[in-house]
């Protein structure tokens, strides 16, 4: 015998299906989108690249070099960092590390030097990792493609089955229309 009164069933039943019908269009995305982030090296993180090469006068690269090695002193750091960023006309940033995980700001005109360490923290960190295919198991990336492939295949197989009423073509309607929204605003 059921908890609930055949009233509330028919309720729970209704509601279930109209919000199931509402974001069905944005379900079937999210799993889509899911499974090429998962595998975006494979699509070169969907940039093409173009290279136009232009011919400049040949400088000495030592005046360049001198230049790093003399922050590189004054930071204590033998190898050379990941990136240089110059900012206005008076702050100099050593990225090292991926995303520069630490960032040394020189500021020569005040004498300063600020050191930026990022520290993951957890377990945020560790649960973001589980979306960077690079930094998880084959394992893990198949039983989350396998997940997407299974909600998608669950959602639209059940875009099939129902008889559908005007206001159930409406909802599904307007969850394509959020979801087609959603592509163009993102």
């Amino acid at each position: 015998m059921s908890a609930f009164q055949p009233s509330t069933l028919r309720l729970l039943r209704r509601l279930h299906r109209w919000f199931g019908l509402a974001v069905a269009a944005l379900v079937i995305f999210y799993c889509i989108t899911g499974l090429l982030l998962n595998h975006r090296t494979t699509f070169s993180y969907f940039i093409d690249r173009q290279t136009t090469v232009s011919r400049v006068p040949v400088s000495d690269t030592a005046v360049m070099r001198a230049f790093i090695d003399l922050y590189k002193q004054q930071i204590g750091r033998k190898d050379d960092p990941t990136v240089i960023r110059i900012r206005g006309s008076q702050t100099i940033e050593f990225l090292y590390g991926s995303h520069g995980k630490t960032t040394y700001i020189i500021d020569p005109g005040k004498g300063e030097m600020k050191r930026i360490e990022k520290v993951p923290r957890q377990p945020w960190s560790h649960l973001n990792n589980l979306h960077k295919v690079f930094k998880t198991s084959r394992i893990w990336l198949a039983i989350a493609d396998l997940t997407c492939l299974s909600i998608l295949l669950v959602t639209i197989t059940g875009l099939f089955i129902f008889r559908y009423r005007p206001l159930d073509w409406l909802l599904v309607i307007g969850g394509v229309v959020i979801a087609v929204l959603g592509i163009l605003f993102a």
